[in-house]
């Protein structure tokens, strides 16, 4: 046993190093299911615990859908624009972004009728009258090229005619961070007119949204092998004066290739530092809605231009439409459905707060470290102390992570994963756990394949699924005893080869004993050719008396078929004798610490035996006390009389059963009638006698009470000599 145990052990040792390396590598290959569960983990905490709003020099100038309703649907005519331009710089607006893209030129525009009108035959003059009046797209124009704004272009997946027009410079510090950015093949560019008006031009591209929920913005972006800045990074830099946006990279010389990726680390505006990740990302921090942010564009158009300034006087701001059905809609932490123009605000929010939430370059080691302490130190503790220890050790180890992780986010605001080394610690467990317990399983069946041999099924079970079945002491409770013997085995011996005698005896125990357990008898003890069996114990068993009746009736008839096939002129195989007693018996373990034996101890037992050996003064092969036929229903019993057991100072009353099958009613019958007659000292009990034994004179309990009374003893009293 304690072979096999360091068997398993090792065993369990190489599966939980090789399942803790998989996961380990799982890590490094960061499947996409992972990533959605770090996420969701990192929404939750952003739920817990948002961004505070703090009063920040940002406004979103909102074509909401009252905007839409006072000045028309959209799009709007770009004199519109133009007037909200002017209005925003004269409130004076640090910088003014768009979150929308004048691609085309303005269908509301005059000059966009002309060519329509002279096909339909206008008069000369009126077409000239109409040719003077000011193009919309210019008239934007103008608003344009005396205000601070910044031009924003959407993404395409095919190239288009032409690049959007490049304003800011970049000074590029490490090596190419290009390759690493969110890319796009082309971009949906403004008119040229506006593009060359602006003060800057912005990409309002949300890259790769992850899960379709957006918790990064990219602020630098490849569009066709070019570097641009994203609407957000663009704002600032017009609106600090900068002419010039910083990006710091990786300096390894193996990365300052054209074709191969730098690490981004950080951009830089004028004085303020940005920390990106590596594809150049800012992480989001959300706050819960706030009304302040947002000002409606219906406002800025209808009110004073004092008032505006109070409101948007230093600010920058960003004008786009929230409003339903334009489709700049999107899932946020916080929300399901929040415009780009609001993410947008809230990234250049945090870009001038210096609010930024950060996954540090340490964040995969600790987390690596993390899930490899607690993976071997579950491991160990499994193997050492069990499931119980590693249980608590594991809660532990989640907790410490989640805990580390929520601190670490709320304190600090850094992301680390406290998934991974919680899903690390959970797999551990319950892989080498459940390992241990198929390790465990093959063991019992080892076990239980092994000692049924010796104990019965039931016993073996009990063993193996309760502790407490191997602890000594014994319980008090009512079973039923079976003791048989084979007669003249002794004889049979002397006169046996002895190759011979070993195979004849193994096939007899192996049968008996077949049909012992059938029966749901345990078998206590095999002495040389006698079984001890008791019914009742280990499990508990109500019919346990008429189970050992049934099981003697099938013991007798193996019996039988022993003495015909091995019984020869000169060598006879004895009957199988049965005695069979129900009583009171301790049964349990037995023994002292180093060796102990279930069994039983209790006059009982002894009964059962003399009732076995009785069988050969009777001339019988059964012999059942009355203990156990009182609690047999239905059963064919006859009585025997009472015996005089040697050493036993009361009468015990016997019986002697039969199959159903081979009981005959007239027998029956009459011989209840003669045993009646013979318990009451009727004279009449003697012919009574020979009636029967005229028809069945081969019937042991005839011929033993014929003889009884030709000794001249009467009554049913029965007392048994030694021979």
């Amino acid at each position: 046993m304690v072979r096999s145990c360091r068997h398993v052990n090792k065993s369990a040792l190489v599966f939980g190093i090789l399942l803790l390396l998989g996961i380990i590598g799982l890590r490094f290959l960061d499947p996409p299911l992972l990533q959605d569960v770090r996420y969701m983990v990192f929404d939750l905490y952003q739920e817990m615990h948002p961004r505070p709003y703090l009063s920040a020099p940002v406004r979103v100038i909102d074509i909401d859908d009252s905007s839409l309703n006072e000045f028309g649907q959209w799009p709007w005519p770009r004199t519109l624009i133009a007037e909200l331009v002017d209005r925003l710089s004269a409130a004076g607006a640090a910088a003014i972004g768009f979150d929308i893209v004048f691609a085309e030129p303005d269908r509301h525009s005059p000059r966009q009728y002309l060519q329509r009108l002279t096909r339909n035959g206008m008069p000369r003059e009126l077409l000239d009258h109409i040719a003077e009046i000011p193009d919309f797209d210019e008239r934007l124009a103008a608003s344009i090229v005396d205000a601070p704004v910044v031009l924003g272009f959407p993404g395409s997946a095919s190239p288009g005619p032409r690049q959007p027009k490049l304003m800011s410079g970049f000074a590029r510090i490490g090596g190419n961070a290009l390759p690493s950015l969110a890319s796009v093949d082309g971009a949906v560019t403004n008119l040229d007119l506006l593009e060359q008006a602006a003060s800057g031009q912005g990409g309002f591209i949300l890259g790769n949204s992850d899960n379709a929920v957006v918790r990064r913005v990219p602020l630098l972006l490849n569009v066709a092998g070019e570097l641009y800045p994203a609407l957000s990074l663009e704002a600032l830099r017009v609106a600090l004066g900068a002419s010039t946006i910083v990006v710091r990279a990786s300096d390894d010389p193996d990365d300052a290739t054209a074709d191969k990726a730098s690490t981004l680390q950080s951009l830089r505006v004028a004085d303020l530092q940005v920390p990106v990740t590596a594809d150049g990302q800012l992480w989001l921090h959300f706050t819960r809605p706030v009304p302040e942010r947002t000002v409606s564009a219906a406002t800025v158009l209808s009110q004073s231009r004092e008032k505006n300034a109070d409101l948007l006087a230093g600010q920058v701001v960003l004008v786009g439409t929230s409003a339903v059905g334009l489709q700049d809609i999107h899932a946020t932490p916080h929300k399901a459905f929040e415009s780009g123009l609001s993410i947008h605000a809230q990234a250049l929010e945090q870009m001038l707060l210096g609010w930024f939430l950060a996954r540090p370059d340490w964040a995969d080691g600790a987390e690596l470290l993390m899930t490899l302490l607690s993976g071997a130190g579950l491991l160990w503790l499994l193997l050492s102390s069990g499931a119980g220890w590693s249980a608590i050790f594991g809660l532990l180890a989640v907790s410490t992570s989640i805990a580390a992780s929520w601190v670490a986010f709320a304190e600090y605001r850094f992301l680390l994963d406290p998934v991974y080394p919680g899903i690390g610690a959970v797999a551990v467990y319950l892989a080498v756990t459940f390992y241990g317990y198929l390790q465990t399983e093959r063991e019992k069946r080892h076990v239980r394949e092994a000692f049924r041999t010796y104990l019965a099924p039931a016993l073996v079970d009990q063993l193996l699924d309760s502790q407490q079945a191997l602890t000594l002491g014994g319980e008090s409770r009512q079973l039923t005893f079976l003791f048989t013997d084979i007669a003249g085995f002794t004889a049979f011996t002397e006169k046996c080869d002895p190759g011979r005698l070993v195979t004849i005896l193994n096939d007899y125990l192996d049968q008996m004993c077949s049909v012992v357990m059938a029966h749901g008898g345990t078998i206590d003890k095999i002495v040389g050719d006698a079984i001890h069996v008791m019914f009742n114990a280990p499990l508990d068993q109500p019919d346990h008396a008429q189970r050992a009746v049934n099981c003697a009736l099938a013991l007798d008839q193996l019996g039988q078929a022993f003495v015909q096939r091995y019984s020869s002129g000169t060598q006879a195989f004895g009957q199988t004798r049965i005695g069979i007693n129900t009583g009171i018996a301790v049964v349990g373990n037995f023994g002292g610490h180093q060796r102990f034996d279930y069994t039983a101890h209790g006059d009982a037992i002894n009964t059962a035996a003399r009732l076995e050996s009785a069988n050969k003064h009777l001339g019988t092969r059964i012999c059942v006390a009355a203990s156990t036929a009182r609690l047999c229903t239905g059963q064919q019993l006859r009585p025997v009389g009472r015996l005089k057991l040697v050493g036993k100072s009361e009468l015990v009353e016997v019986f002697l059963p039969s199959r159903a099958d081979e009981a005959e009613p007239e027998l029956l019958s009459g011989y209840h009638h003669f045993y009646e007659q013979l318990r009451q000292g009727d004279a009449g009990a003697g012919d009574a006698l020979c009636s029967l034994l005229e028809r069945y004179p081969d019937d042991a309990l005839l011929c033993l009470h014929a003889e009884r009374l030709r000794r001249g003893e009467g009554g049913v009293d029965i007392r048994l000599e030694e021979k």
